[in-house]
């Protein structure tokens, strides 16, 4: 990497930290005035408030990373523009290609971090921001005794329950193994059904049978709407069960195929797994569109009308990126065509801007 290279990287990635930052910050705060009631009737500490913050940062960095991107290359190359060092380096044998292929390498970089994030880092830490509020801040009782491929629940009379999983509306809990201890922890009976239904303002058991040891043998029958009211209502299961952000691709695919296995509809679900791909994608078509316009546009207008730009540019993607999820879940569109909407339209229109920019050079 010669010194040209990583001046021009340089002053785009300071100015992506430095959008980055002011972005988050501003995020925090509203959050913070949003919660603020909650946080003063839950009586919650310093400690509490500043940790629940810190764990939802990866959640606010996410969404921050596409238009931070976009600042900071209107902002970086802007600059450059318009003190005339483009012009220098043009003069000096410099291809246009050469100088912004820094700042096109800075927004793959970008996009490479933020699948990391949403991947690797988002998912454990939301779930610890969730778990203060819920269970630290609302005084819920957190009744996940172990959870890896399924969940392991205590349930009332001394049991506990092992659930392959659960459906998007939470009225449905499936593959269920029943175990109902002795004081000394010994297993007095055993239940496995298939399901487990909300019905009739009670937790119903579907196509099941009921093991109990009597001496030597065991003695079973069938226990088909009988009560197991594991929780006293599904809105109780939302501190149970992963949301799509607590979940990382695999565990999200994994949970997709169990949905649609069970027959139920997945459109939701299937959004929020191809969006882990698509969304970090963005970064990377947000720097493609800010190149030419940074070089054409911004060299005359300043800071000031290159963050302009750049709010038109985001609140079009965000647009797109609605109404793709809209047709999406609703079925109009297949999930993974929906989900790359927005990502499409724009990668023609940055492609298109490129290319103008090439051949203007």
């Amino acid at each position: 990497m010669n010194i040209l290279t990583r001046y021009i990287l340089k002053e785009f990635l300071r100015s992506f930290a430095t959008a980055l930052s002011g972005i988050t910050i501003v995020y925090l705060c509203v959050d913070f005035l949003q919660k603020a009631d909650d946080f003063i009737r839950f009586k919650a500490s310093l400690s509490q408030v500043t940790r629940y913050f810190l764990y939802n940062l990866p959640g606010i960095i996410t969404p921050s990373m596409p238009i931070a991107a976009l600042i900071a290359t209107l902002l970086s190359l802007g600059a450059l523009s318009r003190h005339n060092e483009i012009i220098a380096m043009r003069s000096s044998g410099v291809s246009l290609g050469r100088i912004v292929l820094p700042v096109l390498a800075g927004g793959l970089l970008i996009s490479a971090i933020g699948f990391i994030n949403n991947e690797l880092v988002m998912p454990p830490y939301v779930a610890k921001a969730n778990y203060i509020r819920k269970v630290e801040l609302e005084k819920k009782q957190q009744i996940v005794m172990f959870r890896r491929n399924k969940l392991w629940l205590r349930g009332p009379d001394n049991s506990i329950a092992n659930i392959a999983f659960v459906s998007p509306d939470r009225n449905v809990m499936f593959g269920l193994n029943i175990f109902k201890l002795n004081t000394d922890f010994t297993v007095r009976e055993r239940i496995q059904a298939d399901s487990l239904l909300w019905e009739d303002n009670a937790w119903r058991l579907k196509q099941s049978m009921v093991y109990v040891q009597k001496g030597d043998t065991i003695i079973d029958r069938p226990a088909d709407g009988e009560v197991y009211n594991i929780v006293e209502s599904p809105s109780d299961l939302g501190m149970i069960v992963k949301r799509s952000e607590e979940m990382s691709f695999a565990e999200l695919w994994d949970y997709v195929r169990r949905i649609k296995n069970s027959g139920y509809n997945a459109m939701r679900e299937e959004m929020a797994l191809y969006g882990k791909i698509s969304f970090p994608f963005s970064s990377l078509l947000m720097v493609m569109i800010a190149t030419p316009l940074s070089l054409q546009r911004v060299r005359s207008g300043g800071t000031g009308k290159g963050i302009a730009i750049a709010v038109f540019i985001s609140f079009a993607y965000w647009g797109l990126l609605s109404i793709g999820t809209a047709l999406g879940r609703s079925g109009a569109l297949p999930p993974l065509t929906a989900s790359w909407l927005a990502n499409g339209l724009f990668s023609l229109y940055a492609c298109v801007m490129m290319f103008r920019m090439h051949r203007n050079s």
